[in-house]
């Protein structure tokens, strides 16, 4: 409780709690970094930070979720409840992480703005009924959207501001987030990702989190399961008086609206089990220092009147009780806010249950808390770095392709516009395939004014299994050795068929984008080729090997085709040529597999 609202300030608990987190997930950052580069040779910092970021805030949205249902279960899961707005403005931090670089990663340095592309990228399939190729990249914004309203209205302003009813719906949006989360993985990362155990983890999450809202639920109903037959000048009997004890509250069901009882000095009040705060529940708190304290967040209430104790001003409605015959009795008629209750003797008042309670604010945690506490951080400690691990193993391999970024070299040849651009090397033993900077193919009017010239330019080298790549730096101008026009070399036809595989942009399947194939990449793609980069069709073997065709038309001019078929299965009818090394395949006709 805080009677001003000003900046945050930590008490030794609650620093206990953030370093505990930070560590965690610096625990898993290590244990997931360290596997993948074990494993994973070739991975790029930038894919590193997505995967991580994207596992990190999966993880930490389940823990969050399941904190309210175990604090129900369990009281001793009650500091975690306190301090949870920490983790939620940790997950949104995470998951924005995990945004930003994906955005930079698969859409900006296009033919559109990073943001439009993020809708637009491959719109044709919003209407096209094949789920499976629904984009996925909308509902992970959808609940960015909501983690950020989440993480930007935590603080107690807002919810006085807002009201609690508002405040309190706002924050239920975390499981439409759940649920948006949930659907962005299974159309996105699950689709490109091979491991079965993914799929098989996300959705033990899943059922893991159902399960404990359920036994949440039932054990809530058991505990409102009160005999209300008898009554008394409209009082209704919920307890026998064996069942209250001394300073420890009980949550009872009066005409439709949940109740606390407590008892205090001998004597039992009935206060709304809603607190003022966040609607916490007022029944499963106790008494400390005299006022009944809401066990999520410890505000606290005078169980004779139901108010705050000065200088705050929350007032909680409180209710007549009669014991009659053993029995308690509560009327559903609320007294007018402020009224001071003389509430009921109890007869044979027990003394508290020995289960101890706390809440975040109080210095020192007791010992059976603690104890609890610091059992489960050392399980954690012990499960993160596993969990995190395994996730990192079973995740795709890294493409072997390279990129040599930032490594500025002489490249001498014949360049040729047609039938890809490509510059050969003057005895024709090297061909280099030509794209521009960023997501863009190499410059047209380059490509026209030197075609079948002997030229000396600047660029960056990259290559896989063989066949290489240049992406021409834009700072520099190609100087022309020889004016001669050399005609392009004749290719080696191998033969008609049909080519089944996937459309990819040649540059990120060659090495600049490691993994470069699958839905996750369909974006990145699609923006590659709209910006004149090479397609090609990733033909897989048996062993899951991978051998891409270049893809021009019929007569070897460019390929007139939809870019937004990136990453998507085709069937190309088509004639098969060699030239200098670089498969060719000519499309005489192109169609969707389902």
């Amino acid at each position: 409780m805080s009677l001003t609202y000003r900046a945050i300030s930590w008490n030794p608990q609650k620093k206990l709690y953030d370093v505990t987190l930070v560590g965690l997930l610096l625990l898993g950052l290590a244990a997931f970094a360290g596997v993948s580069l074990i494993f994973k040779p070739g991975i790029t910092p930038e894919t590193l930070i997505i995967r991580w970021s994207a596992v990190s805030a999966l993880v930490l949205l389940h823990f969050i979720l399941a904190i309210g249902p175990l604090a129900r279960l369990n009281p001793h899961f009650l500091p975690l409840l306190y301090n949870r707005r920490h983790l939620g403005v940790t997950l949104f931090a995470l998951a924005f992480l995990h945004a930003a670089f994906a955005t930079l990663q698969f859409h900006a340095g296009g033919d559109q703005f990073a943001l439009v592309s993020i809708f637009t990228a491959y719109s044709r399939d919003y209407t096209s009924g094949e789920w499976a190729h629904f984009p996925f990249e909308i509902f992970g914004f959808g609940a960015l959207c909501i983690f950020f309203l989440m993480a930007a209205t935590s603080h107690d302003f807002w919810l006085k501001t807002l009201g609690p009813s508002v405040w309190k719906m706002l924050h239920l949006g975390v499981y439409v987030a759940y649920g948006l989360v949930l659907i962005h993985v299974l159309l996105g990362a699950l689709q490109s990702e091979r491991h079965p155990a993914l799929a098989i983890l996300l959705g033990v999450g899943f059922l893991f989190l159902t399960a404990l809202h359920v036994a949440a639920r039932v054990r809530e109903i058991q505990k409102n399961r009160v005999n209300r037959e008898a009554e008394a000048d409209g009082f209704q009997r919920v307890l026998s008086a064996g069942e209250l004890h001394e300073g420890v509250g009980r949550v009872v069901q009066v005409g439709g609206e949940k109740i606390a009882l407590f008892a205090q000095d001998g004597r039992v009040f009935a206060l709304s089990n809603v607190c003022r705060h966040q609607g916490g529940p007022i029944g499963e708190g106790r008494i400390l220092a005299g006022c009944v304290t809401c066990p999520w967040h410890g505000y606290q209430y005078l169980a004779k009147d139901g108010c705050s104790p000065p200088p705050f001003h929350e007032i909680l409605p409180t209710y007549r009780v009669r014991i009659l015959e053993n029995a308690i009795y509560v009327h559903p008629q609320a007294f007018p806010p402020g009224t001071e209750s003389p509430g009921e003797p109890l007869p044979d008042v027990k003394p508290a249950l020995s289960d101890e309670f706390y809440v975040g604010w109080q210095r020192s945690a007791p010992m059976s808390v603690s104890g609890f506490l610091r059992r489960m951080v050392i399980g954690l400690a012990l499960f993160v770095p596993i969990l995190f691990g395994t996730i990192a193993w079973m995740q795709n391999p890294i493409d072997p392709g390279t990129f040599e970024f930032g490594v500025v070299k002489d490249f001498e040849g014949i360049l040729h516009d047609q039938p890809v651009p490509m510059l050969i090397s003057a005895d024709r033993s090297q061909p280099y395939l030509l794209v521009g900077a960023g997501k863009f193919g190499p410059p047209p009017d380059l490509l026209s004014e030197f075609d079948g010239q002997r030229v000396r330019l600047k660029g960056s080298l990259i290559h896989r299994d063989g066949t290489a790549m240049i992406e021409i730096n834009a700072s520099s101008t190609p100087a022309v050795v020889s004016e001669e026009r050399i005609a392009p070399p004749s290719s080696v036809m191998i033969g008609s068929g049909t080519f089944v595989g996937e459309l990819v942009d040649t540059k990120c399947f060659l090495g600049v984008m490691r993994p470069a194939t699958g839905k996750v990449h369909r974006a990145c793609a699609v923006r590659c080729l709209s910006g004149g980069i090479a397609p090609g069709l990733l033909v897989r073997g048996a062993d899951d090997s991978g051998v891409v065709y270049f893809l021009v038309g019929p007569d070897g001019d460019p390929l007139d085709y939809d870019v937004q078929l990136a990453a998507r299965t085709l069937k190309i009818e088509g004639t098969l040529e060699i030239l200098n090394g670089v498969p060719i395949l000519k499309s005489h006709s192109l169609s969707t597999v389902e």
